[in-house]
């Protein structure tokens, strides 16, 4: 996604002061890219949930502070992701770990492709140790894109991420956002048994549509509107959830 200013809203004032603000260039990749790297500490173990081959990770920064990471994925690609230490193939609602084996759970883009989430979820909790931490970056299923990617069948998600988006047939995946609104998500994950979910909803550029000029500037003024109005933040494009366990 082109970098563009984003706008931001928190569930509370409390997770905005802590949240660092995005600068003027964030795209909502980057932003989400902060949160991570706020809360991970040198030495943690961190799990990286569904990392597949990690062509949209990037975990350097942890490595460079002495953390190890363990990355989950059913998919075969999960062999080729070099930037894990340890690579395990597994069911996110049945993760092959015990009780408080991490301090960092990383979930970027696979909530909307799970089933049941509430049960990966309650998985995330489980494995992380007391005071752990877990970050989500999903799609926001009110945003113009997650409710369009609800209302078309796979194959055409298929077709538009090959042919628009350029991306391989091993990167597309069905889709349920099941989780994917602000209140949603923060329900599933406070009835996981997470102390506090802090959930942020980022706007930025629509380059999805950049194929179409005429789609281009309607998702230029939506763009521009649900920053310019927090009572339409719910629309915005992103989803960013911090969630700590007791």
């Amino acid at each position: 996604m082109t970098s563009m200013r984003t706008q931001v809203v928190a569930d509370t004032p409390q997770a905005l002061d802590l949240a660092p603000r995005p600068a003027a260039h964030d795209s909502p990749e980057e932003y989400f890219q902060q949160r991570l790297e706020q809360i991970v500490r040198p030495g943690d173990r961190i799990l990286d949930a569904g990392c597949g081959a990690g062509k949209f990770s990037r975990m350097d920064f942890a490595k460079e502070i002495g953390c190890h990471l363990t990355g989950v994925d059913l998919q075969e690609a999960l062999g080729r992701n070099q930037q894990m230490d340890s690579r395990v193939r597994a069911d996110l609602k049945r993760l092959p770990f015990s009780d408080k084996s991490f301090d960092v759970v990383n979930c970027r883009l696979v909530i909307e492709h799970l089933d049941a989430p509430q049960a990966a979820l309650d998985e995330f909790h489980r494995v992380l140790a007391p005071g752990g931490r877990l970050a989500i970056f999903t799609p926001n299923l009110l945003h113009y894109f997650g409710a369009a990617a609800t209302l078309t069948p796979h194959w055409f998600h298929i077709w538009f991420n090959r042919r628009v988006r350029g991306f391989d047939d091993s990167d597309i995946f069905p889709t349920y956002y099941r989780a994917n609104t602000r209140r949603r998500l923060r329900a599933l994950l406070l009835k996981s048994g997470f102390a506090r979910a802090d959930v942020t909803l980022v706007e930025g550029a629509p380059s999805v549509l950049a194929f179409n000029s005429l789609l281009h500037r309607v998702g230029i003024g939506y763009e521009r509107l649900v920053k310019r109005f927090d009572l339409l933040s719910a629309f915005r494009l992103n989803i960013i959830a911090i969630a700590h366990k007791g």
